[in-house]
């Protein structure tokens, strides 16, 4: 099981969006897919089809991390309906509030490792959508995680957040867990027409050029549409849909290429005695075949793809509106998407 943090410490840059959005493209790859929704708004929990108050949520897992309690309060998506895949979420409560306090102990730090450690066997991946500040449950989620995705968006206060946040994860790492690393920054709610937004990503480029993901999700309205309707970017219908859910797609192949890469240094290199701890719960080497059990000896759980069912591709719109909607849609169109699109006619 590999673990993912998806954090930004301003509000407002759609970390959730592209928490939803690696849920959907994990789905439609066949992973076992945990989302650990820590941010107490509970956008991702309503996003994924959870809503209601419940006896049980994260909260209470983390304030107890027993296997009953994970049972409880852990939801499955409405997504997975109709899907072979899995996908699980363990819902957030506004009594998460009470649990970000500015100085948790320690050993707190550990709760949702351990919790996470119960299910180890059940997921392939674990998605943590994280509130936008470093108090006690953003800590808490990079401790358990084995990477940390950064969101940013394209203003003038992008290189103040990431800088605080690279701050932030550098102490963190270096004095709780040093096994956690880097995944990179990813760009979200990019507008290309915007000439500030341009200049911005240069800006992003120019300092943290090794730490930028390739991936750049477009602000789109399919995006929050999609996530209204409590439905996964993969169903939703549209080329705008179908563009994010391929980028969303290569943004889950890049975090899956940076798992293996931690797993062949984990194979190669010992653990130091300086890098152990005796809160850490989680196994965070690579099992080896005859370790495996279950579902996961077949093969390596972050690459298993199992048959699914295939959705069928309604059109956007009926046929004999078509004409209207391709007209309309020309008109949302860039004077460079449209000079392309009238290349690739003349082409045909």
């Amino acid at each position: 099981m590999q673990v993912l943090s998806i954090s930004a410490l301003k509000g407002g840059v759609g970390k959730t969006t592209v928490t939803l959005g690696l849920a959907s493209a994990a789905m439609q790859r066949g992973l076992r897919t945990l989302v650990v929704d820590l941010d107490p708004q509970g956008n991702a929990s309503h996003g994924l089809g959870v809503v209601g108050d419940y006896n049980s949520s994260v909260a209470e897992i983390i304030s107890k991390p027993k296997h009953s309690v994970i049972l409880k309060g852990t939801l499955a998506s409405t997504w997975a309906k109709g899907q072979t895949g899995r996908l699980d979420v363990m819902v957030s409560q506004p009594r998460l509030l009470k649990l970000n306090i500015t100085n948790p102990s320690f050993k707190k730090l550990w709760n949702l490792e351990e919790a996470l450690s119960k299910v180890e066997a059940d997921y392939d991946l674990v998605l943590i959508d994280t509130p936008p500040n470093i108090n006690a449950l953003t800590r808490m989620a990079w401790v358990a995680s084995d990477r940390v995705m950064l969101v940013t968006e394209p203003t003038i206060y992008s290189l103040l957040g990431i800088d605080t946040a690279l701050k932030a994860f550098t102490q963190l790492r270096k004095e709780v867990n040093r096994q956690v690393a880097l995944f990179g920054i990813v760009i979200n709610r990019l507008r290309p027409s915007l000439a500030e937004h341009q200049y911005r990503i240069n800006e992003l480029e120019e300092h943290y050029a090794d730490k930028l993901s390739d991936v750049v999700i477009e602000e789109k309205s399919s995006l929050s549409q999609a996530q209204g309707a409590g439905r996964s970017i993969h169903s939703w219908p549209g080329q705008a849909a179908a563009k994010l859910a391929g980028a969303f797609d290569q943004l889950l192949e890049e975090v899956i290429q940076a798992f293996s890469a931690d797993d062949t240094r984990r194979i190669e290199q010992s653990r130091s005695s300086r890098d152990r701890n005796r809160f850490a719960h989680r196994t965070r080497e690579v099992p080896g075949p005859e370790k495996l059990k279950g579902r996961r000896a077949a093969t390596n759980p972050i690459t298993a793809q199992p048959e699914r069912v295939e959705m069928v591709d309604n059109p956007p719109v009926s046929p004999e509106y078509e004409d209207a909607f391709n007209e309309l849609l020309k008109q949302t169109l860039t004077k460079k998407q449209l000079e392309e699109l009238k290349g690739n006619k003349e082409e045909d």
